[in-house]
């Protein structure tokens, strides 16, 4: 059995929405949601009260996409809208997973979209589309 000091979890990027909003909820110490990007898996963390900490593999998410509204590419932030594979075997299949509201969100594209890759090659994953 493993001790926790011994399980690799690497954390590749961490973040929370950055919007004005979320600035001002930042600034009185109340913004409650955080992401994180591991080599295996995104998680999404919510709540104050009851905290619930949701974690999607990576070699399960597929379609990493950004969308800047007017008033986002204003104070630069983007969302990031992630979907699950269909061919999942979760009840989660073909959800999609949005991390709203991110500075940089362009690089934390580019971030996720290139762990996810990893992440199916290392556990030698292939895709066959069906015709």
């Amino acid at each position: 059995m493993k001790k926790i000091e011994e399980i690799d979890f690497e954390i590749l990027w961490e973040g929370a929405p950055n919007g004005l909003w979320d600035r001002f909820l930042t600034l009185i110490h109340m913004n409650f949601t955080k992401y994180q990007i591991t080599k295996d898996e995104l998680i999404v963390m919510t709540g104050f009260l009851k905290r619930k900490s949701n974690s999607y593999e990576l070699y399960t998410l597929k379609d990493p996409d950004l969308t800047e509204t007017l008033w986002e590419r204003m104070i630069g932030v983007g969302t990031i809208s992630v979907t699950v594979d269909s061919h999942s075997s979760s009840e989660r299949a073909g959800m999609k997973v949005y991390l709203r509201h991110l500075k940089d969100a362009t690089k934390v594209r580019k971030l996720l979209r290139d762990a996810i890759e990893d992440d199916v090659n290392e556990r030698k994953i292939t895709y066959f589309d069906q015709v």
